[in-house]
């Protein structure tokens, strides 16, 4: 925008401020000037201001003239000088009972509208001419020269109509209206109306013709010119909300309808429009009288804020004298502002003023207030000489190792999104959007190999070759508390996922076919991954598991697959199976392929890396060995692994070794028993065993096996 520098003096009435100062002082609270142009016919000079979006209020003169009051710590800075005075006049103001729609409050903030008859145009006076040439603004007749001069010094849009060209017989005050009428799109919104359209708009109007779309566009019909010889003034402000809905159903923008989005102030309103009924009943000769009608909006709202001191330092930072502001600095800064602060021990209340209620509304809108009155050239930019180095999460460094290993391996990763479609799967359970951007991606992923098994099919469809492929990423859950069922919280995990498998994984010789990847062989790949990240995990067969994990089994070989548990704390950190010969086919031919999906933040809790070499050193015994073949019939729900540690601890010093040899069923499949062979080796490291020594072990060891088949056979 451009403004006089001439009338920006005179209205802040700072007279020894300088134009070099005042540009200084304004490029470093925000205000970039463009140009400056000197013109010396009218002896004065033209600044164009760049004026952000936000500072609506600035947009002035008055709100220019606020913002030098502020900088150069003024105090009035609520008042400012006007350059005509609004004098009483003799004529009686009489009051229009104007139609008014039942919308009106719901859309229009403030109205005035005055009607003024058998005036006589005179010309402008120079002090006006000037001060609108100076703004680069086109000379017209007095009254579009007053409105011009209206809104560049208050913001305000206040229009003036040509009574005579709205009603050429005889105008009727009492027909002037605010009505809620309906306007055709596609058509000059300004000119037509159209009662079968569906959109209803606020307008002045004359009996029938639309005169004005408040905070849109008025009807240039109407315009005032040399000829004027009665006029309707017409101010009004706009909601911004009705302002935006109104320009959308409208598909029409207009420099006004911008402006009444930002917001206008309210306060100034007034003020501007008496200003314009001064001006016209000043440079203007009328002999009726003057009929008037207002209605104003009560506004009761009062817009306070609660500022902490404590976060308005930390967030400014250190002055140039290596200290925070103090809390006197910060007070007064604000009453610069007209702020209005109290101060309640650690904190500042602040009451923001109606022309800046529109861009301070939050703490941190306060405290770059603050820093840009203060100055943000007395804050230090420096970095600081020792910077912090950043620090990496256990998990992360976790990730890392683990992709490395599984590229190293021969996997690829694949990443998805984290939202999934609504296709085959019990979506109760999932974490929905309230507003997603598509309907088939509503919900949070709660798995991840869904998405692989997804992308394989996809790939078998473009005839691509099998991949052997991983993920890792974050899975969702919803949880319910145990005391409160009915109250959900909502829960992230680090899953890795993958899929291997492949028809030609391993083979004998060069001429012969290369055979498929079997249990043993996978088991033995994420073994590996265990191996070298320190993990310590066990491979159980426990189908006590929760439902997350069963929900992965269903897709698994019913025989085929195994739960991956912590050996610290016996917590469940994933499941490794054979992929189902259904799910199987849909991905690849007729070769087995097997599945994984695992906890990374349960496997990082089994993870005990030493930061020393520890090795045990044991002798070697130099005496022989003698070998015992014992077969037991356990029970399905006894594992082999637990008789062993049982075995073992009967006595260490002797037993030197218990070794599962092999395991084999009936053919009787109701029996649900089944025999396991051990391999137990005695042996002393100090001498040869006797026969009564052995004998003695013998005896011992037959006691607890015997003990086991009494336990078996009795809960059978």
């Amino acid at each position: 925008m451009k403004f006089s520098w001439k009338w920006i003096k005179e209205l802040s009435n700072l007279p020894n401020i300088t134009l070099e100062e005042s540009i200084t002082k304004l490029t470093l609270a925000g205000f970039e000037i463009e140009t400056i142009n000197n013109k010396k016919d009218i002896n004065d000079t033209t600044l164009e201001l760049s004026i952000t979006a936000n500072r609506s209020d600035a947009a002035s003169i008055i709100g220019i003239v606020r913002e030098l009051k502020t900088i150069f710590k003024s105090t009035d800075i609520s008042k400012v000088n006007k350059n005509t005075k609004i004098k009483k006049q003799n004529n009686q103001l009489n009051t229009i009972e104007v139609t008014k729609s039942k919308f009106t409050d719901k859309n229009l903030s403030d109205i005035q509208i005055t009607v003024i008859k058998s005036i006589q145009i005179q010309d402008s006076p120079k002090w006006l001419i000037n001060k609108l040439k100076a703004c680069d603004i086109i000379q017209n007749n007095t009254l579009s020269n007053i409105s011009h001069y209206i809104n560049i010094k208050w913001g305000q849009d206040i229009e003036i109509f040509d009574a005579n060209k709205i009603d050429n017989k005889e105008f009727q005050e009492k027909s002037i209206a605010i009505r809620h009428i309906s306007i055709r799109e596609d058509r000059n919104p300004i000119i037509i109306s159209d009662e079968t359209s569906n959109n209803f708009f606020e307008s002045l109007t004359y009996k029938n013709c639309l005169i004005s779309l408040p905070g849109i566009k008025s009807n240039s019909n109407f315009y005032c010119d040399d000829n004027t010889s009665s006029i309707i003034v017409f101010g009004h402000i706009c909601k911004s909300q009705y302002i935006k809905r109104t320009t959308k159903l409208l598909k029409y923008k207009t420099e006004k309808s911008q402006k009444h989005v930002k917001g206008l102030s309210r306060k100034d309103f007034l003020n501007a429009y008496n200003e314009t009924i001064s001006l016209i009943l000043k440079l203007t000769k009328y002999t009726q009288k003057i009929s008037n009608y207002t209605w104003h909006e009560q506004n009761n709202s009062l817009t306070n804020v609660l500022v902490d001191i404590k976060n308005i330092k930390n967030t400014l930072g250190n002055i140039n004298q290596r200290r925070h502001l103090n809390t006197e600095e910060i007070i007064n800064t604000l009453k610069q502002l007209n702020f209005q602060p109290k101060e309640y021990q650690n904190r500042i209340e602040v009451n923001i003023p109606e022309y800046r209620k529109n861009d301070v509304k939050r703490q941190i809108d306060i405290t770059e207030e603050i820093g840009r009155i203060y100055g943000f050239n007395h804050f230090i930019d420096t970095l600081p000489q020792k910077p912090y180095k950043g620090y990496v999460s256990k998990i992360n460094i976790l990730i890392k190792k683990v992709r490395n290993i599984l590229n190293q391996l021969g996997l690829y990763e694949i990443i998805h999104y984290s939202l999934v479609s609504t296709s085959n799967q019990n979506y109760k359970s999932y974490i929905s959007l309230h507003n997603p951007l598509q309907k088939d991606q509503r919900y949070l992923r709660k798995y991840l190999i869904y998405n692989l098994l997804n992308t394989l099919k996809y790939n078998k469809k473009q005839k691509n070759k099998f991949m052997e492929c991983f993920e890792i990423s974050k899975i969702f859950q919803p949880k319910r508390l145990i005391n409160n069922k009915k109250q959900i919280y909502y829960r992230e995990n680090i899953h890795l996922a993958g899929i291997i498998g492949k028809n030609n994984f391993s083979r004998r010789l060069w001429s012969e076919n290369g055979q498929e990847l079997s249990w043993f062989q996978a088991k033995g790949l994420l073994e590996i991954l265990f191996e070298q990240i320190h993990a310590q995990i066990e491979w159980t067969n426990d189908l006590e598991i929760n439902k997350y994990y069963k929900n992965l089994i269903k897709i698994c070989h019913p025989y085929k697959f195994a739960i991956l548990r912590s050996r610290i704390n016996q917590r469940i950190i994933g499941i490794f199976g054979e992929l189902d010969t259904n799910y199987s086919k849909e991905i690849n031919q007729n070769y087995k392929s097997y599945i994984f999906e695992l906890n990374l933040k349960e496997i990082l809790k089994t993870i005990q890396i030493k930061k020393h070499l520890s090795y045990i050193f044991t002798k070697y015994s130099l005496y022989p060995s003698v070998t015992r073949n014992v077969c037991l019939k356990l029970d399905k729900k006894i594992t082999a692994k637990s008789i062993k540690q049982i075995l073992l601890s009967h006595n260490k010093k002797l037993i030197e070794s218990v070794e599962i040899i092999d395991e084999y069923h009936t053919n009787n499949n109701i029996e649900e028993l089944r025999n396991v062979n051990y391999k137990i080796i005695y042996r002393s490291l100090n001498k040869t065993l006797n026969d009564n020594e052995i004998n003695e072990i013998d005896k011992k060891l037959n006691q607890i096996i015997n003990y086991i088949h009494k336990t078996i056979s009795s809960n059978i």
